[in-house]
């Protein structure tokens, strides 16, 4: 989610164009034509969140070129050690094997859902023998939390 600022309050008192602050903070004042100040705050800089659906699209790129080292580089610290290279490899190719989803072909747009502190972003995956979905789950800092190659429809728990 976004960061919130704080609140933000300012108060000032206009005499012969001096300006008093009584909280917050001003860049500066600037005198109008009619001898009151204005009061230009600085602009906000907000954070913006990671750009999750884009994060995932990399993310399902990279299994599919056989990129397991740069997927799992990117794991948090909860499964980085459940998560190494060959335990995605095998998962991916179990998937499209023993599974019978079939290789990979192409895939849809991805969908993003947002649970309490977490981004999930699921991306439907058009397989060769059945259809399917690519699960990320992102922490805020987007970093990945889980990630699973599931049967279509699988809701977000």
């Amino acid at each position: 989610m976004f960061n919130r600022l704080g609140k933000f309050g300012v108060a000032v008192t206009v005499a012969s164009s001096a300006l008093v602050l009584v909280t917050g903070t001003v860049s500066h004042a600037l005198p109008d034509t009619t001898g009151t100040a204005v009061v230009v705050r600085p602009p906000v800089t907000v954070a913006s969140p990671p750009p999750y659906k884009q994060l995932a699209l990399k993310t399902l790129d990279q299994v599919v070129k056989g990129n397991f080292v740069a997927v799992s580089a990117r794991f948090d610290d909860s499964i980085r050690q459940e998560g190494n290279p060959a335990v995605l490899s095998n998962a991916w190719k179990e998937y499209q094997n023993q599974l019978g989803f079939g290789r990979y072909q192409s895939h849809g747009a991805p969908r993003q859902v947002v649970s309490g502190d977490r981004t999930v972003v699921d991306i439907p995956l058009r397989m060769a023998k059945q259809p399917g979905d690519f699960r990320v789950v992102f922490d805020g800092k987007g970093h990945i939390e889980g990630l699973w190659f599931l049967k279509k429809g699988v809701p977000v728990p």
